[in-house]
């Protein structure tokens, strides 16, 4: 399975694929703002001493030493921060901060990986992706914070190799979209290109639309989709194509009803898109949110050697393509972000 080796931050799992060649109409050349006063945005920092911070906006939310994927979820309403670690490489634990005491309560520590967190509207749920040390696949999960207990939603607990590689839950239906491959066809394919010494062919992609009670696929795609979001009326996804080596990227829209997509975003003279731009839609549906580097980034180098660039959180406004930085901060690298409600 192919992944993605961010500096400064941990291992995010993506989808395998190998390489296509992939050509991508750019969109209509857009203007580059500089201040960006957009949706309200849920952000996970990791700087140059390997410290993690969550920020909603500018506000500093919390911070600690990195120890593990830095996975987030935000409750405005009651100010409850949800957030991950681990001690060691064994256990994790889920956490629940009270932003208003500073109370920490740990909610589950065990052997189970889990990231992508989300919470249902009434806080009584987490979802996210979830595998057990003895899987090789992610399942789509939810987690009971009353009761302290995981339910596999997505592919059933029996099922073995069909694996979750990125969700968006929509808190406003209920709704979930899923990207999801074959564990079995994904290794099958990098074991034939390795005896070939090429890249190995891509691996099918599952787009599929549900929620608790099951899911039903809207599109298949043998490419390198990285990650995936719905708009808000669930007419359109989006996700970032990459080629196998990750070094051209573009945005692509699907329309839900006919199956067929088409870039909307790809590199500008201003940014370089990422291999996974997480891109999000603003709540009303009329911007794009996503991750890129700067045409003049700044190079870091953590405590470790290892270096990347600085990330910048832009928007682009799906009429006026108008394109805005939203979110940067110069000393570390944007693990990931949420549009809020």
């Amino acid at each position: 399975m192919k992944k993605i080796a961010i500096i400064l931050v941990a291992v995010i799992a993506l989808a395998a694929g190998a390489y296509a060649a992939v050509y991508f109409s750019s969109p209509k050349k857009a203007e580059q703002k500089t201040a960006g006063t957009g949706s309200n945005l849920l952000v996970s920092f990791t700087d140059e001493k390997l410290v993690t911070s969550y920020y909603e906006n500018q506000r500093k939310l919390y911070q600690e030493k990195m120890t593990d994927y830095p996975a987030m979820a935000l409750d405005r309403k009651n100010q409850m921060l949800y957030f991950t670690n681990a001690k060691d490489s064994n256990m994790r634990r889920l956490i629940r901060l009270d932003l208003k005491s500073g109370k920490k309560t740990t909610l589950h520590r065990g052997d189970e990986y889990v990231d992508g967190l989300s919470l249902s509207p009434d806080g009584s749920k987490l979802y996210m992706r979830y595998n057990l040390p003895s899987e090789r696949n992610f399942h789509l999960a939810s987690f009971d914070v009353k009761k302290g207990k995981f339910a596999v939603l997505y592919p059933k607990p029996d099922n073995k190799d069909e694996s979750v590689s990125y969700y968006q839950y929509n808190q406003q239906n209920g709704r979930f979209v899923l990207l999801h491959y074959s564990v079995e066809e994904d290794y099958q394919k990098t074991d034939e290109a390795n005896s070939k010494g090429v890249s190995p062919e891509p691996t099918n992609m599952r787009i599929s639309l549900g929620d608790e009670k099951g899911n039903h696929t809207v599109k298949t795609a043998a490419k390198f989709i990285n990650d995936i979001a719905i708009s808000p009326e669930g007419k359109m996804i989006i996700f970032t194509e990459s080629d196998a080596d990750g070094e051209k990227a573009a945005i692509d829209a699907l329309d839900v009803k006919t199956g067929k997509y088409q870039a909307v975003i790809s590199d500008q003279q201003a940014f370089k898109l990422i291999e996974s731009a997480q891109p999000q839609f603003s709540k009303d549906g009329e911007k794009i949110y996503f991750l890129a580097e700067a045409k003049d980034a700044k190079l870091l180098e953590d405590e470790t050697g290892s270096e990347a660039k600085v990330r910048t959180i832009y928007s682009y406004h799906l009429k006026t393509k108008e394109v805005r930085k939203e979110w940067e901060k110069p000393n570390g690298i944007i693990n990931g972000f949420t549009v809020l409600d």
